[in-house]
C-alpha cells in the first residue's frame, strides 16, 4: 500500500526513518507526518527529500503512515532498547533467528529483530506465498503507470524505465501513434508543392493565377458543378498543377510578398492565413533552384504585380 501511494522502492524502505509528527498548518487537528526519504541513486547532494502528509481520513496518505507506525510500534520500541538511537520504520521479527548477519550494506540484526527490507527478504516472502519472486518491482511499476506521473524519480526515468517498456501502455498507445503519424504526414504533404515542374506550357492545360491546371474535374476541392472550388493559392498543393518557367517570376514575387507580410502581421494571423502557402513556395523554390528562383522575382512585370496584389488581398477567386 505504501508503494502504491508513494512509489517507494526497496532501497527507500531499507533506510526509511520512522516518520515524525509536525503541527498542522491548515488541516485543523489532523496530524501531519514528516517523512525523510533517502534515494542514493539521485546522486551526491540529492539523496534526501522530505514529504509532509496529513491524516485527514481513511483514504488519506497520512492515515496509511499512521497504520504503518502502529503496525511496527512494538518492534521499534524493542529496537530502541536493544540499540539506543535506532529509528527505522521497517522493523520486524526475523524469519531465521539462527542465521548470522552477512550483508555489510544493511544494519546488523538486533536480537530477534531485523531492520529494513531487502530484495532477498521480498523474494523469500513472495516464494512463501506461492509467487515466482519478489512482488515489489511489479507492484511499483503498476502503481507508477496507474498514477500516470513520475513518483519518486525523474521524468526521464519514468518515461524510459516504466512507461515505454510497459506492454499495456504500448498497446493503448497504438491508436495515438497512428493518429499522430497520419497527422504529421498530412501536415508534411500540405507544406510541399503537390504538382509537377515542366519546361514549357501545355496548350491543353488551363491557366490559373498561380499554375496551369491539367484537369479541374478531378480537383481535391470540387465544386457542385463538377469543377474546382479551390483558392488559386491552393493550386500549388494540387496534383493537377503544372508550373513552368513562365510562372517563376510571379511565384517568386508572391513568395517575396508573403515574407514581407510576416514582418508586419501578428504571428498568429500570419500563421493561420499564409504559413501553408509560404511553405509550399519554399518547397517550390528548393525544387526549382534558389539562384534561378531569386533572379526570377526581378522579372515580374506589371501583370504579375497586379495578380499577386489581388491574391494577397483575397479578391481574386476562381
Amino acid at each position: 500500500m505504501l508503494t502504491h501511494r508513494f512509489g517507494w522502492n526497496l532501497s527507500v524502505y531499507e533506510r526509511l526513518p520512522a516518520p515524525t509528527t509536525a503541527p498542522s498548518a491548515g488541516t485543523g487537528t489532523a496530524p501531519v507526518y514528516r517523512i525523510q526519504v533517502e534515494k542514493r541513486r539521485q546522486g551526491g547532494g540529492r539523496w534526501f527529500s522530505t514529504e509532509n502528509v496529513a491524516d485527514t481520513g481513511p483514504s488519506s496518505p497520512g492515515r496509511l503512515i499512521a497504520q504503518a507506525l502502529e503496525a511496527t510500534a512494538f518492534a521499534r520500541r524493542l529496537a530502541a532498547v536493544l540499540a539506543p538511537g535506532t529509528d527505522r520504520l521497517m522493523v520486524a521479527r526475523r524469519n531465521y533467528p539462527s542465521k548470522s548477519h552477512r550483508d555489510p550494506l544493511r544494519p546488523a540484526f538486533l536480537g530477534p529483530l531485523i531492520v529494513g527490507i531487502t530484495d532477498g527478504d521480498a523474494q523469500k516472502w513472495g516464494k512463501a506465498k506461492g509467487l515466482s519472486g519478489s512482488p515489489f518491482q511489479r507492484s511499483r511499476r503498476a502503481a507508477v503507470i496507474r498514477e500516470g506521473r513520475p513518483l519518486q524519480h525523474t521524468p526521464g526515468t519514468y518515461e524510459s524505465v516504466y512507461v515505454l517498456p510497459d506492454e499495456q501502455v504500448q498497446h493503448a498507445s497504438r491508436d495515438v501513434f497512428t493518429e499522430g503519424a497520419s497527422e504529421a504526414l498530412a501536415q508534411a504533404r500540405a507544406a510541399v508543392f503537390g504538382g509537377r515542374l515542366t519546361g514549357a506550357a501545355d496548350p491543353g492545360h488551363t491557366a490559373t493565377a498561380t499554375a496551369d491546371c491539367a484537369d479541374e474535374t478531378s480537383s481535391p476541392w470540387p465544386d457542385g458543378a463538377g469543377g474546382c472550388a479551390a483558392d488559386f493559392l491552393l493550386c500549388l498543393g494540387c496534383r493537377n498543377a503544372h508550373v513552368h518557367p513562365g510562372h517563376h517570376p510571379r511565384l517568386a514575387y508572391l513568395h517575396q510578398g508573403l515574407r514581407s507580410l510576416r514582418s508586419v502581421l501578428p504571428a498568429e494571423v500570419w500563421q493561420a492565413r499564409w504559413a501553408e502557402h509560404f511553405a509550399r513556395l519554399n518547397d517550390l523554390r528548393d525544387k526549382t533552384g534558389p539562384p534561378a528562383w531569386d533572379t526570377a522575382s526581378s522579372r515580374a512585370d506589371t501583370d504579375d504585380h497586379t495578380l499577386v496584389h489581388l491574391l494577397v488581398k483575397g479578391t481574386l477567386r476562381p
